[in-house]
């Protein structure tokens, strides 16, 4: 066991983009994390972010780029790499995409292990597979902050799709509105002999660009 861990206050910008910002979290003994999103949006950063701030627990990070025994192929040098961190006995486990380069019959027995490690674990991932199987608790980047979901991967997925398609009928309401309120909006102005102003068609686009940032992304 090992006492929990507190994040406070993380977050990680570019030039280009803010991946997340003021994300505090606990991470008490026995939680099983994945850390999803899309390609480049800090899912490895963060779990390094975890890996300093638990200098007093006894852990091991494995990272997605393994660089010794390059004789050996890139399962062959994870799974010796898993082997030594176990090891160790470590209280907390962080692993970085470790089903990268695993044929299928790795994967199971990856998950076999992982199922019945009794430790903290924080992984990232985009194996359905593995975050279906192993983990209870989801820390999903997006759009310049981090979700937290305490349940399963299927349950999460499910309510994103259903989530999507409120955002979908959402944006399908607007476009109709937008047509509607378009020809009033100008008929209005011309009999008054003003200029012609747009007012409610405009208050429309912004509320359709509103949605659309919403149902933007959301991958794993």
């Amino acid at each position: 066991m090992h006492r929990p861990i507190v994040l406070q206050d993380l977050s990680l910008s570019f030039s280009h983009k803010v991946c997340f910002e003021d994300f505090s979290a606990m991470i008490a003994p026995g939680d099983r994390i994945a850390i999803i999103g899309r390609n480049g949006s800090g899912k490895s950063l963060l779990l390094k972010m975890i890996a300093e701030r638990s200098a007093d627990v006894a852990f091991v990070y494995v990272p997605q780029t393994l660089v010794e025994h390059q004789e050996l192929s890139g399962g062959e040098r994870f799974n010796k790499a898993l082997s030594t961190a176990l090891g160790q006995d470590p209280s907390l486990l962080l692993l970085d995409e470790p089903t990268n380069h695993l044929d299928a019959n790795n994967r199971n027995s990856l998950q076999r292990m992982l199922r019945t490690y009794d430790g903290t674990l924080v992984l990232v991932t985009h194996d359905k597979e593995l975050l279906s199987h192993t983990v209870d608790i989801l820390w999903h980047i997006d759009r310049g902050k981090i979700t937290v979901f305490r349940g399963k991967y299927d349950v999460y997925m499910n309510e994103m799709v259903q989530h999507h398609r409120s955002l979908k009928e959402q944006i399908k309401a607007l476009e109709r509105e937008k047509k509607i309120s378009a020809p009033r909006s100008y008929a209005h102005t011309k009999t008054s002999g003003q200029k012609p102003r747009y007012r409610e068609k405009e208050g429309c686009n912004q509320k359709m660009d509103e949605v659309h940032r919403r149902s933007d992304g959301n991958e794993s």
